[in-house]
């Protein structure tokens, strides 16, 4: 079991500290690794990221828990690049 947030799909990443996984493995969308860390980065219901995997697709910046982040056709965005 493990505590997430449950916020829809949005523009922001939340920082969801993961208690136990039992029953369920973390994948990290970026890498494709299993997700072992103490703290892992949930940016939309289905896509969860190592904080050191999140970035904006177009221009490589990291995305972390201090930055807005938005999700199109499943690629991560910093804000300027989203609205372009």
């Amino acid at each position: 079991m493990s505590i997430k947030s449950g916020t829809p799909e949005g523009a922001w990443p939340s920082l969801t500290r993961v208690v136990s996984t039992v029953g369920r493995v973390s994948v990290c969308m970026g890498c494709g690794n299993v997700i072992h860390d103490q703290y892992i980065l949930r940016v939309a219901p289905d896509m969860e990221w190592h904080a050191a995997c999140l970035k904006c697709a177009e221009c490589h910046q990291f995305l972390d828990e201090t930055c807005t982040c938005f999700v199109r056709d499943g690629k991560t965005y910093c804000k300027r690049d989203y609205v372009r």
